[in-house]
C-alpha cells in the first residue's frame, strides 16, 4: 500500500521502484513492472539484473526488438551470460528468424550445456528445419528429465516420428494425448503416425473427430487425402490436395503427394506455383520442405519425359534429405554381419521356440523389388492373412531388449537366450492378434528389413518359410534413389543404394547356407511375366492349394507403401528395365553397384 502511494505522488525511491516492479508483474499488470523499471535504470543506470529483468519484460509483451537491444546488450558485457543468450534466442524465434535463433539456442548450451529450455527450442528450431535426427538426440534428454511434460512428450515424439522410429513415437503420444494444454496438438501428430503403422481405423477415427471440430483445417484434409489414397480413392485424394494447393503457399508439404497420384504433368500455372512455393521453402530454410518441391518436380519431368530435368532435380532432393538425415552405411553393413552370423544353423535350432502353431511366410527383398505385389496375391488366398510392414519384431525385440531398432545393438543377437526368443515369440504374436491376426491363419508378411535377422525369426517360428524376391540391380537402386523413403536413409546417396542392394545379397547368401529347405526364390522379371505360373508354384511350395482370388490382387485395398500405386494397376511390366532409357544420367548410381560387387543384370 505505502509503495502503491509513493509511486502515486511521484516521490518513489529507486528501491521502492524495484519492489513496485516485481509486486506489478506478480498480479499480471507487466505494462507497470515496465513503466517502473524503466525509471529504475533513468535514475540509476542499468546493472545486469536489471537489464535482464526488463529484457525478459519485454518478451512478455512481444517487443521483439527492444528485448533483443537489451540482451545484446548484456551479452557485449558478459558473453558467457547463458541467459543473455537464451532471451536473444526467444526473440529471434519470435521474429520468425529461424536460424539465427537456432544458432543462439546452441550458443546457449555451449555455456550451459544441461539447460533444457534451450534444448527444447534447438529442438524445436531443428525440426521446422527438417533436422529430425539432430531434434531427437536434445529431446531424448529433455524427455528423461521431464517424462510428464506434454510439451516435452510432443516434440520428442514428433522428433522420432520424422527420424523413422514412428513406433516409439506412438507410446509417447498416446501417454500425452489426454493434456489440457498440448492434447490437441499431439492427436493430430498421432493421425499419421497411425497412417505410417498402418493402424488405419484408429487413425481414420482421429481424423474423423478433429474434423468434425476444424472441417476446413488445411492439415487435416492433407491427411484425409492421404488416408483416401491408402484406401484406393486417388481421384479423390488428388482433388482434395489440389484444392489445397490453390488455396496458399502455406501448404508445401503436399506437392509432393499430389504429384504422386496425378497422371500428367503439372499444367505451365502449376509448376510456376510450385516454383514459388520453392523459393519460400529456401527463404524459410525448411529443407525438409524444400528437398519435397524437388521430388515434386522430379515427378513432373518425369511424367513429361525430361530425362535430364528429371535427374537433376532427383540429385537436388537428395542431396538435401542426406543431409538432413546422414546414413553411415559401412557402419551399418558391419552391425547387420554381426546380426546375421548370430545365427548359425546350429545356434538357431537350440534357440529355437516351441512355437510349432503359427506358420509365418516372410518376403525377404529389399525396397521396391515387388514385395507389395507378391504380398497382395498370397494375401487373397484363404489361408493368409496380411502383416503388411507392421513392425511386429520391433515390438517384440523391444520386450526383450529395450530397442525396436532390430540392428542397433548387435551383441544383444550374439548374447541371446533361448528364454530371450520364447519372448520374443510370444510378443510377436500378441502384437499380431492387436493388429487382428487370427489363431489358425497363416500371416504373410514383407518387411523390407526381414533379411537382417531371418535367423531370429526362424528360431522363434520354426515353421516359418521364406520368400526371397529378387529384381535386376539397377532396377531396384533407381527404384530406392527416386523414391522419397524417408524410414530408410540409405535411398538418398547412390553409395547407401549400392551397398544396401550388396548387404542384402550377401544376408541372402548366408542364410541359404543356413537354412536351405526354408527358403524358395522368385524374381520380379519372372512373376510379372506368368504370374499365374509363378503363384501356383509358390503355393503349392507352401503346401497350399491354388485359389482363383489370388490373380485379383490388384483390387480395392488399403495399401500404404511407395507401391500403392502401382499395385492397383495390375502387373506393372513397365518397371522392368526402366533405368535403361536414362543412359549416363544413371552413370554413377552404376558404378556404385559396381563397385560394392553388384552385378547390373
Amino acid at each position: 500500500m505505502l509503495a502503491r502511494q509513493v509511486m502515486q505522488t511521484g516521490q518513489a525511491s529507486v528501491p521502492l521502484l524495484e519492489v513496485h516492479a516485481q509486486a506489478t508483474l506478480r498480479v499480471g499488470d507487466v505494462d507497470s513492472s515496465i513503466a517502473s523499471i524503466e525509471k529504475v535504470i533513468q535514475a540509476a543506470g542499468a546493472t545486469v539484473d536489471r537489464a535482464m529483468f526488463y529484457g525478459d519484460l519485454l518478451l512478455r509483451k512481444q517487443r521483439w526488438q527492444a528485448a533483443a537491444d537489451v540482451f545484446q546488450q548484456v551479452i557485449k558485457q558478459q558473453d558467457g551470460n547463458a541467459n543473455a543468450w537464451l532471451g536473444l534466442a526467444h526473440c529471434l524465434l519470435g521474429t520468425g528468424d529461424v536460424s539465427r535463433a537456432a544458432q543462439c539456442y546452441g550458443g546457449v548450451l555451449e555455456r550451459d550445456p544441461d539447460n533444457l529450455d534451450a534444448s527444447l527450442r534447438l529442438a524445436n528450431c531443428l525440426l521446422y528445419q527438417g533436422d529430425a535426427q539432430k531434434a531427437s538426440v536434445l529431446m531424448e534428454k529433455v524427455y528423461e528429465a521431464r517424462p510428464d511434460s506434454a510439451e516435452a512428450g510432443y516434440y520428442y515424439g514428433e522428433s522420432l516420428r520424422q527420424s523413422a522410429r514412428v513406433d516409439s513415437t506412438i507410446g509417447i503420444f498416446q501417454k500425452h494425448r489426454s493434456d489440457a494444454e498440448w492434447g490437441e496438438k499431439i492427436e493430430r501428430a498421432l493421425i499419421i503416425a497411425l497412417l505410417s503403422t498402418e493402424q488405419f481405423d484408429e487413425a481414420a477415427s482421429l481424423l474423423d473427430k478433429w474434423l468434425t471440430t476444424y472441417p476446413d483445417d488445411a492439415e487435416l484434409l492433407a491427411y484425409n487425402a492421404r488416408l483416401l489414397s491408402i484406401e484406393g480413392q486417388t481421384e479423390q485424394a488428388s482433388q482434395v490436395l489440389e484444392s489445397l494447393l490453390e488455396k496458399g503457399p502455406g501448404n508445401l508439404g503436399m506437392w509432393e503427394p499430389y504429384v504422386e497420384l496425378i497422371k500428367e504433368p503439372l499444367p505451365d500455372e502449376m509448376l510456376q506455383r510450385l516454383y514459388e512455393h520453392r523459393e519460400l521453402a529456401e527463404r524459410q530454410q525448411q529443407k525438409r520442405l524444400l528437398a519435397g518441391t524437388h521430388f515434386a518436380a522430379y515427378g513432373h519431368f518425369a511424367l513429361a519425359g525430361d530425362l535430364e530435368k528429371e535427374i537433376e532435380e532427383l540429385n537436388q532432393a537428395n542431396a538435401l534429405m542426406a543431409e538432413l538425415s546422414p546414413f553411415n552405411w559401412e557402419r551399418h553393413a558391419e552391425h547387420v554381419k554381426r546380426v546375421r552370423e548370430s545365427y548359425p544353423a546350429p545356434r538357431i535350432s537350440v534357440l529355437s521356440s516351441a512355437r510349432e502353431d503359427f506358420q509365418p511366410t516372410y518376403i525377404l527383398c529389399t525396397p521396391r523389388s515387388g514385395s507389395t505385389l507378391l504380398e497382395q496375391a498370397l494375401a487373397r488366398h484363404s489361408a493368409f492373412w496380411a502383416g503388411g510392414e507392421k513392425n511386429f519384431a520391433g515390438d517384440a525385440w523391444n520386450e526383450v531388449t529395450g530397442s525396436y531398432v532390430l540392428s542397433a545393438n548387435p551383441e544383444d543377437h550374439e548374447t541371446i537366450t533361448a528364454e530371450q526368443v520364447v519372448r520374443f515369440a510370444n510378443r510377436y504374436l500378441e502384437s499380431a492378434r492387436e493388429a487382428g491376426w487370427q489363431e489358425g491363419m497363416r500371416m504373410v508378411h514383407k518387411g523390407i528389413n526381414g533379411h537382417k535377422f531371418a535367423g531370429l525369426l526362424k528360431a522363434a517360428f520354426p515353421r516359418a518359410r521364406f520368400l526371397e524376391l529378387r529384381r535386376n540391380s539397377m532396377d531396384v537402386a533407381f527404384g530406392c534413389y527416386r523414391q522419397n523413403f524417408e524410414s530408410q536413409p540409405f535411398s538418398y546417396t547412390v553409395e547407401g543404394c549400392a551397398s544396401e542392394i550388396a548387404l542384402y545379397q550377401q544376408n541372402m547368401q548366408w542364410w541359404h547356407e543356413q537354412m536351405p529347405d526354408a527358403i524358395r526364390n522368385v524374381t520380379y522379371e519372372a512373376l510379372v511375366a506368368d504370374f499365374e505360373g509363378q503363384l501356383r508354384g509358390l503355393l503349392e511350395w507352401l503346401g497350399l492349394e491354388w485359389e482363383d482370388a489370388c490373380q485379383d490382387f490388384s483390387r480395392k485395398s488399403r495399401v500404404s507403401t511407395a507401391s500403392v500405386n502401382q499395385v492397383r494397376q495390375g502387373l506393372f511390366t513397365k518397371g522392368v528395365g526402366r533405368w535403361k532409357k536414362y543412359g549416363d544420367l544413371l552413370a554413377p548410381l552404376q558404378k556404385a553397384l559396381e563397385e560394392q560387387g553388384v552385378g547390373l543384370e
